[in-house]
């Protein structure tokens, strides 16, 4: 238990710290300015995760430079081990990234959502050698791009390996020029596939103009053969330049740019809305459900959401308003920005038109927890604001679908007389009572 480790030899410095059970399985990854005092606050708060303290044998820790590093170290760690008690997004909705394998003789320009690292253990030496483009919020976005490249800078996409590219022919793609063919000697050489390779990289990396003078040519051509179809095939392509040339300036997005941030807990069901506010007015709405076993605090819930959602996201606005303060708030807001070059807030609202806006996201966050918690939980009637309030504030699974109170007076241990108040999801029924002599 974590209560028997002797908690006075770990440092006092900043850092982050792995508890482990007897078969050295890390259960739980966590950071801290002060290492040692936060390990004797959890001791000292065991009842609130006992199921987790129970299992600690031991605790290993790397100290860091300062608090920043920390978190950073925390959030690599937790992405290779996922360990059980700690918070994570049970929707992994990656964002989709162009992958461009410079490390191969004749390099692949494909669709991935996977980056080096993230999911699939360590990363190899020609993972980390690859090039990734993006995020892009939508795979739309992302394959649209990647037909165009493949119309105009006709990279393989194919998944054989470059020593074993020797047939005789070459494949569909070929046929359809969206392929150079380096798979048969004489129609395509090393250098000259590696020349095309080094323009998608060079177009990728921000130079747009050529392929887009390319593209609107085309488009031209086609609409003065009364191609239309061919056409509008072409302008989808130009729009999706300019999307990804605009995602490639993550960092201008407009001063006012705010995602407001409110998490609810619903029995075992944690949940976490962000409204999406530019120029002004809301533009979207994302919801994600967390698994959450040591019953983490909100705020740390925020803040371990808040790295993991950020960390690949394709916009990072300048100001992230939350129902409940994250915890290491300054760290947060360094890392946030030195994600987008450009100062980042992580503020919780106390009054005014945003204030309104978390009550909003709270409530949209109560909503679809309780829908969750209603399909996991066989609750057929839908749940009244009252029940998922009082379940939200006690933490209650299951929630209290019919609540009885009693009460019973008497004169001097004469005339009682007893009382029943009875609430059925939320609403009031009769008043019962009844007396004894």
């Amino acid at each position: 238990m974590l209560s028997s480790i002797d908690l006075g030899k770990f440092p006092t410095n900043p850092g982050v710290y792995l508890m482990k059970n007897a078969d050295e399985e890390i259960l739980y990854i966590g950071k801290a300015v002060n290492i040692q005092s936060r390990l004797r606050s959890h001791a000292a708060n065991g009842h609130v995760s006992q199921s987790l303290y129970r299992q600690v044998e031991s605790v290993d820790f790397i100290m860091t430079e300062n608090e920043l590093e920390a978190l950073i170290l925390e959030l690599l760690l937790i992405k290779e081990h996922l360990p059980r008690y700690n918070v994570q997004l049970k929707d992994d909705k990656r964002y989709p990234f162009l992958k461009l394998t410079l490390d191969e003789k004749f390099p692949r320009l494909y669709l991935t959502r996977t980056l080096p690292g993230k999911g699939e253990g360590r990363a190899t030496r020609s993972a980390r050698s690859a090039r990734y483009f993006g995020p892009f919020p939508h795979v739309y976005e992302a394959r649209t791009l990647l037909r165009t490249l493949q119309e105009v800078l006709p990279l393989r996409t194919c998944k054989i390996p470059s020593g074993e590219l020797v047939l005789e022919r070459p494949c569909l793609e070929f046929e359809m020029h969206r392929c150079l063919a380096p798979c048969v000697a004489d129609i395509c050489n090393e250098e000259e596939y590696r020349d095309v390779a080094l323009k998608v990289l060079k177009f990728l990396s921000g130079d747009h103009k050529s392929v887009g003078q390319v593209l609107e040519k085309w488009m031209q051509e086609a609409a003065e053969n009364l191609s239309f179809e061919k056409a509008a095939i072409y302008r989808d392509a130009l729009k999706a330049l300019e999307t990804f040339r605009q995602r490639q300036s993550i960092s201008m997005l407009e001063e006012d740019s705010e995602d407001y941030l409110a998490g609810v807990r619903l029995g075992d069901i944690t949940c976490v809305v962000i409204l999406r506010r530019r120029s002004g007015s809301l533009r979207g709405s994302e919801h994600y459900f967390l698994e959450d076993e040591a019953g983490t605090e909100m705020s740390e819930v925020l803040s371990a959401f808040i790295t993991q959602h950020y960390e690949s996201c394709p916009e990072i606005p300048r100001r992230l308003l939350c129902s409940v303060l994250p915890s290491s708030v300054e760290t947060l807001e360094m890392w946030l920005t030195s994600l987008i070059a450009k100062k980042v807030e992580v503020r919780k609202p106390h009054r005014g038109p945003r204030l309104k806006l978390i009550d909003l996201a709270v409530k949209n966050a109560e909503f679809h927890a309780a829908e969750r918690y209603r399909k996991g939980h066989g609750t057929k009637r839908r749940l009244s604001e009252g029940v998922l309030r009082l379940g939200a504030d006690l933490g209650l699974s299951p929630l209290p679908v019919r609540i009885e109170g009693f009460d019973i007076s008497h004169h001097r241990g004469e005339e009682a007389v007893a009382s029943m108040v009875v609430f059925e999801n939320g609403v009031p029924k009769n008043l019962i009572t009844a007396s004894s002599k």
